[in-house]
């Protein structure tokens, strides 16, 4: 029984350890993020704007492919609002 809780307190440990490190790397390279983005915002922009563009367009073939906007439109509509929804609780849950 030891044995098992050693090995919980060590994935743990490790766990730990892996996240402060994270957060140092983050700390450390958003200070240069900053400086970046103030210097070339509209170059970032952009290519925020583009990869938007090509998720979103990549989805909606995706949708397409599987035959889903071949349905009555308004399914689309109530899934859309359904989901958004869900993913405001969840956002007003998880700010708390």
């Amino acid at each position: 029984m030891s044995e098992k809780s050693e090995k919980e307190e060590l994935s743990i440990d490790i766990l730990k350890h892996l996240e402060d490190l994270s957060n140092e790397v983050n700390k450390i390279m958003a200070s240069r993020a900053r400086a970046v983005f103030r210097r070339y915002p509209v170059t970032f922009g952009l290519l925020i704007l583009l990869g938007v563009i090509a998720v979103h367009e990549g989805v909606k073939g995706l949708i397409k492919s599987f035959g889903l906007l071949d349905i009555n439109p308004w399914y689309l509509v109530i899934f859309g609002l359904t989901l958004l929804a869900i993913t405001g609780k969840l956002y007003k849950k998880l700010e708390k």
